[in-house]
Order: structure tokens, then sequence, then C-alpha cells
């Protein structure tokens, strides 16, 4: 049996999910030093507003780019592999966006879940067909 291949694309996706993470990192350290609130939200909408658009995120992320390296791992089709990261870095980018802007219902957080469930409906369903053929078969 021959070794599985590395994970590049998946790693490609992560790093660009790691690059998101450091923005958004940043835009709740900024919001934090400019209301002067270092723990919590301090009741400062702005600041709260920021703090979910990192932790929907972080909610997201960790649990994709598993299913992406193991889709990978497992023989998944590569474009399909890269049309999944390029999907959920696009909803979180739009989902950010949306939340960011209001804390109403808007077209940027509804795409940007959309889409994020979406991937991860797809990746979770695929990886299943392709570990069923090895396992029960």
């Amino acid at each position: 049996m021959a070794p599985p291949a590395l994970p590049f694309i998946a790693a490609f996706y992560a790093a660009l999910t790691g690059l998101l993470c450091v923005i958004l990192s940043i835009l709740v350290i900024r919001q934090r030093m400019q209301t002067r609130i270092s723990i919590g939200d301090g009741g400062d909408g702005s600041l709260g507003r920021m703090a979910r658009v990192f932790g929907n995120f972080a909610e997201y992320a960790a649990l994709m780019l598993v299913l992406l390296a193991l889709l990978e791992i497992c023989g998944g089709p590569r474009w399909l592999v890269h049309a999944l990261g390029a999907c959920f870095i696009v909803g979180r980018l739009a989902h950010a966006y949306g939340l960011a802007s209001t804390l109403e219902v808007n077209p940027g957080r509804s795409a940007g879940i959309t889409l994020t469930l979406l991937t991860i409906l797809v990746a979770s369903g695929t990886l299943l067909a392709l570990v069923a053929r090895k396992i029960f078969v």
C-alpha cells in the first residue's frame, strides 16, 4: 500500500485561513484599543460584534480544515478540494463582512453561512462516500 499523498491543497487553504484569522484578530485588537476594554465587550456593541466575527470564524475553521485535509489524503478529487477550500474562504469573508457591518441579517451573513455549511456538507458527504468504500467493502 502506497503512503498517502501529503495534503498540499489543504495546506494552501490552511495558510489562507491562518491569514484571515490574523486579520480578524487585528480588527478585534484595534477595537479593544479604541474602547480600552481588555476583557469581554464591556457593553460596547461594536466590540461585541467584532469579537463575534472572530469567534464565528474560529468555530468553523478547524473543522473545515480537517475535512479538507482528510478529503485530500483519502483521494478526493483535487478540483473538489480546491472548490471547497475556495468556497469556505469566500463564505467566511462574506460572513465576516456582513456581521461586522450590522447585527441584522444581511446578504453577506446569509451568503457566508450558506457557503460555509454547504462546504461542510459536501466535504463530509464526499469523505463518507470515499471511506465507506474502503471500510465496508
